[in-house]
């Protein structure tokens, strides 16, 4: 009878230990998977609302699309023309003012180079205070050789806008001033800090005009300036200056 309460005894205190063990056991399992869910919630992205895509751009102008594929070049990024005269040309634009310098539409190496868009200038968008091309004055009277002509009042006063084909639309840009000047001068900011800046900017230009027109100037305008190498070269550069037509 002793003998049989003692096993008794003996499986009771055995049957204990394999539980607290086997309780021991379980519970940091437990917790470690509990842990590990956890953590991957924390690390998962949660789903989130699709972000709104962005508008697509409009579709290229007729024109610009057809100089594009005729070139074989996406750096065309508009064609300005002067109604009765020789200029009528493309309007690249690069990463610097320097390669269609001497670079004509092709990409080829020339002297006569392209007409081109300042690089900081934005036609996409057309948003900035000061556009600004440039092209050559050739001897030969081609690119902007033309530009000299403005000096005679008679030309002047019948060439008085300026047709410029954006990437989307076309634009018209009414003559407000002509004058000579040299690189001293400062008229290639193409943004300006504040509107007051830019109207002084805007009259220093129509002051400097040889012949005065009727147009009145605001602070809210933007601008299309020509620039081209004056009679002498070197640091002369003649320059017209109009403002967008807002019809």
């Amino acid at each position: 009878m002793k003998k049989r309460l003692l096993w008794a005894c003996i499986i009771l205190v055995l049957s204990a230990a394999a539980a607290v063990a086997l309780w021991c056991f379980l519970i940091p399992q437990y917790q470690k998977e509990t842990v590990m869910e956890e953590g991957v919630k924390i690390t998962k992205r949660e789903p989130h609302e699709e972000e709104p895509e962005e508008p697509q751009p409009p579709a290229l102008l007729p024109l610009i699309a057809d100089l594009r594929e005729r070139y074989n070049n996406d750096h065309i990024v508009g064609f300005i023309q002067i109604p009765n005269t020789n200029i009528y040309y493309p309007v690249l634009q690069y990463v610097d003012n320097a390669f269609y310098l001497y670079h004509d539409r092709h990409g080829v190496r020339t002297a006569a180079g392209s007409i081109f868009l300042d690089y900081e200038n934005n036609l996409y968008k057309l948003d900035d205070d000061n556009t600004i091309i440039y092209g050559h004055n050739m001897i030969a009277g081609n690119k902007f050789h033309n530009i000299r002509y403005f000096h005679n009042e008679e030309f002047f006063r019948n060439h008085t806008y300026i047709i410029l084909h954006t990437p989307y639309q076309e634009t018209v840009w009414d003559v407000f001033s002509f004058f000579s000047t040299t690189i001293y001068f400062n008229y290639l900011t193409t943004n300006f800090a504040d509107r007051d800046r830019f109207y002084d900017f805007l009259l220093d230009l129509q002051k400097r005009s040889h012949f005065e027109t009727s147009i009145e100037l605001e602070r809210d305008d933007q601008i299309l300036i020509l620039s081209t190498c004056g009679v002498w070269g070197g640091i002369h550069r003649y320059v017209v200056a109009a403002r967008l037509r807002n019809e």
